[in-house]
C-alpha cells in the first residue's frame, strides 16, 4: 500500500541582545550544505505548500487589528490549479463567537476577503479550510504607519518563540495568541531583556479559551522601552498559532509589521536580501532558546565569492538569551547586497548524540533579520525570518504577487554550487505563464540575483520555478509614499514524501 504523507509546518521567529563578534579564520562551515544535512528530527521552519491533492488544506493567519477603523486587512487566497476551490472561512477573536463564512476560488485566480468582517476586536485571527486542489493563503494587513504582508501557517504549534521583540520610545509590541480548538489551550509565557529573564506568575498556566484570540502586551508585563526583548511561549497543554504585531515609534525604528511567530529551531538560517550602505542599518537577531552556549558562522554571499573571498563572522549565542549583529561593523564586509548564512557550528557533543540518532536533545536557534532603510530624515523598518535548510525550494508562491516596478522585487539566493537559471509565472485565465523577458534568468552558483517584475503587472500569484533549490524574498512597497520595504518570504512548494508500506 502506498501512503501519502503531507509535510506540514509553520514559520517561525525570534529575538535580540548584543555579544562581541570576532572575525577568525576558525570554525568555519561549509557554505554549500545539501537539503539532507538538516538534522532529523526537527520540524521544518517555514509554511510548505504540499502537492497532494483531494484533502482539506488548513491555513492559520496570525491576525489583524480590529479596533482601529484606520487599519484594514485582507486574506488572499490564491488558486493555480484548473478546478475550482471551496472551503471555509473562520474568523476569531476574544470578543464574539467565531463567524464562519463559505468561500470559493476559482481555477488559475486569487480572491481577497475582509479579515475583520465588522468584528470589533483588538485582534481578528482567520482559519481557512480548503477542500479540493492546492491553494495558498496569506494575511495583508493596510496600515497608516505601513502596510505589512504576512505569511500563514499551514499547522499549529505547541511551541513558539519571537527574539526581535522592540519596546524602545514606547513602541508597542503585542503577541497575538490563536487557539483555534474547541478545548482550552494552557501556555507559559517567559521574556528575556537585555538585563535578564523573566517568567511572570500571572503568565505561567496562561489560559486561551476555546476558539478564540488572547493579545498580550509586552509594555504592560514590565517591559517597557526595550530595545531587546525576546518571548517564549510553550504549551503545557494543546497547540495554537502565536504572531507579533509591532508598531516603530522611534530610537531608529518606524513603522509596523506583523508576522507569525518561530514554532521550532534550526541549525542553520539562509537571508537572501543583506545590504550594506550609507542608507540601511542592518542587524541579524540571533535568539537561543535552549540550555546550551553555540557558536555560529555568519557566512556573506556575494555572487560566488563568498567562500574564496570573505572571512565568516564568529559569533557566541548564550543559552537562553539573544545576541545581534550589525553588520555595517564588520570592516571586510563591502558595501552591496549579499546573502547571508547563518550556522551553528557542530560540537563533539552534538555528532556523538546525532551518529546515534539522538536529536531531539540538540539545541538550535532561530534568527531574524532587521533593516532599517533611511531615506533624509526618515526610516522604514522591516523584520523578516530567515528560512531554514531544509526549505530550500525549485519552486516558490506568492500568492498576492508582488509590486510591479519596484527595484528589485524578488531577491534570489541559491543555494547550491550549481549555476542555474529561474523564471517568473503569473497565473491568470491561462494559467501560469512566464512573463516576457523572465523566462530564464542566470543565477551564478552560490550567488543571488534580483528581479524587477515590470510596471502594468495584473495583481494575482506568482511562482517561481529554478532549476536548482533556493531560497526567495520580497521586498514590497509600504504604501503611502512611505520609505523603505516591507519585506516577506514567499512560500516553498515541496512535494509530500511518499512512503511504501
Amino acid at each position: 500500500m502506498i501512503r501519502v504523507r503531507r509535510l506540514l509546518a509553520v514559520i517561525l521567529a525570534l529575538g535580540a541582545m548584543t555579544s562581541l563578534v570576532v572575525l577568525d579564520k576558525v570554525n568555519k562551515v561549509t557554505l554549500l550544505t545539501p537539503l539532507s544535512t538538516e538534522r532529523p528530527g526537527k520540524s521544518h521552519a517555514v509554511p510548505i505548500i504540499s502537492t497532494e491533492l483531494k484533502l482539506t488544506t488548513s491555513w492559520f493567519c496570525p491576525g489583524v487589528p480590529a479596533n482601529d477603523a484606520a487599519i484594514t486587512g485582507v486574506i488572499i487566497i490564491s488558486n493555480s490549479s484548473d478546478s475550482d476551490i471551496t472551503g471555509t472561512i473562520t474568523l476569531l477573536s476574544s470578543e464574539q463567537q467565531p463567524v464562519i463564512s463559505a468561500l470559493s476560488v476559482p481555477a488559475r485566480s486569487s480572491v481577497a476577503l475582509d479579515a475583520i468582517a465588522g468584528i470589533e476586536s483588538k485582534f481578528v485571527s482567520a482559519v481557512v479550510e480548503l477542500n479540493g486542489d492546492i491553494g495558498s493563503v496569506e494575511q495583508q494587513i493596510v496600515h497608516p504607519a505601513g502596510d505589512s504582508v504576512a505569511l500563514c501557517a499551514n499547522a499549529p504549534s505547541k511551541d513558539w518563540f519571537f527574539a526581535d521583540g522592540f519596546t524602545g520610545a514606547d513602541s508597542v509590541e503585542q503577541v497575538v495568541l490563536t487557539n483555534p480548538f474547541t478545548d482550552s489551550t494552557i501556555v507559559d509565557i517567559s521574556f528575556v531583556t537585555l538585563e535578564t529573564k523573566r517568567e511572570p506568575a500571572t503568565l505561567q498556566g496562561f489560559v486561551l479559551p476555546p476558539r478564540s484570540v488572547t493579545v498580550v502586551s509586552m509594555d504592560e508585563q514590565g517591559a517597557r522601552n526595550e530595545k531587546v526583548l525576546a518571548v517564549s511561549v510553550r504549551a503545557s497543554s494543546g497547540r495554537f498559532i502565536a504572531g507579533r504585531s509591532q508598531h516603530y515609534l522611534g530610537q531608529g525604528r518606524l513603522g509596523y509589521t506583523m508576522s507569525l511567530g518561530a514554532s521550532t529551531t534550526s541549525p542553520q538560517w539562509w537571508f537572501p536580501d543583506g545590504e550594506k550602505n550609507a542608507n540601511v542599518a542592518e542587524q541579524l537577531v540571533i535568539f537561543n532558546p535552549g540550555d546550551t552556549d553555540r557558536t555560529l558562522s555568519v557566512i556573506f554571499i556575494t555572487n560566488g565569492d563568498a567562500a574564496s573571498g570573505l572571512e565568516p563572522a564568529t559569533i557566541t549565542a548564550p543559552a537562553g538569551r539573544v545576541v545581534t549583529l550589525n553588520t555595517a561593523s564588520l570592516p571586510t564586509l563591502p558595501d552591496g547586497r549579499y546573502g547571508i548564512l547563518v550556522a551553528m557550528v557542530e560540537t563533539s557533543a552534538d555528532q556523538t548524540l546525532t551518529a546515534l540518532g539522538v536529536t531531539d536533545t540538540v539545541d538550535n536557534i532561530v534568527v531574524e533579520q532587521v533593516i532599517n532603510r533611511g531615506d533624509g530624515k526618515s526610516v522604514g523598518t522591516s523584520v523578516v525570518l530567515g528560512v531554514p535548510t531544509s526549505a530550500a525550494s525549485t519552486t516558490w508562491v506568492a500568492p498576492s504577487g508582488a509590486t510591479a516596478g519596484l527595484d528589485g522585487t524578488f531577491v534570489v539566493l541559491n543555494t547550491t554550487a550549481d549555476s542555474a537559471s529561474i523564471s517568473v509565472e503569473s497565473v491568470g485565465p491561462a494559467g501560469a505563464v512566464a512573463l516576457s523577458g523572465l523566462e530564464s534568468i542566470v543565477m551564478p552558483a552560490s550567488g543571488l540575483v534580483t528581479i524587477t517584475l515590470p510596471v502594468g503587472l495584473p495583481v494575482g500569484e506568482l511562482i517561481l520555478r529554478a532549476t536548482v533549490p533556493v531560497i526567495v524574498e520580497r521586498l514590497l512597497g509600504r504604501g503611502h509614499d512611505l520609505v523603505g520595504r516591507s519585506t516577506v518570504m514567499a512560500l516553498p512548494l515541496i512535494p509530500s514524501p511518499v512512503t511504501v508500506s
